[in-house]
């Protein structure tokens, strides 16, 4: 894990956001702005740039858009991590850019 104080991060509130992540269960998602709520400072930018510095060693594929996307960049390695878990999809298979964490049925807020 990269230094947090070096980057310009408060390592609470990079702690706070990655035991959340830790938290979200199995086959259920949540979202950068239900995170940012629950931490309490923060918008889902912040809770972004966490995740993009910090989260590899949490399960950041729970952790999708509010629209249940992620971005295009993060898409090939979390579709094995829906499939395995069962997390409900929108969209079709053979269109990747539509595919969504159906974020009706899996939604976890803390």
């Amino acid at each position: 894990m990269p230094d947090s104080r070096a980057m310009g991060v408060d390592e609470a509130y990079v702690e706070a956001v990655l035991s959340l992540v830790e938290r979200v269960p199995v086959g259920r998602a949540t979202t950068y702005g239900v995170l940012a709520d629950a931490v309490g400072r923060g918008g889902p930018r912040q809770i972004g740039r966490v995740m993009a510095l910090y989260g590899s060693p949490v399960p950041w594929w729970r952790v999708v858009r509010a629209d249940g996307s992620l971005p295009a960049s993060h898409r090939r390695e979390a579709l094995p991590h829906y499939r395995e878990e069962g997390t409900p999809m929108r969209g079709r298979l053979t269109e990747a850019a539509s595919l969504r964490v159906d974020l009706e049925t899996v939604l976890w807020v803390p």
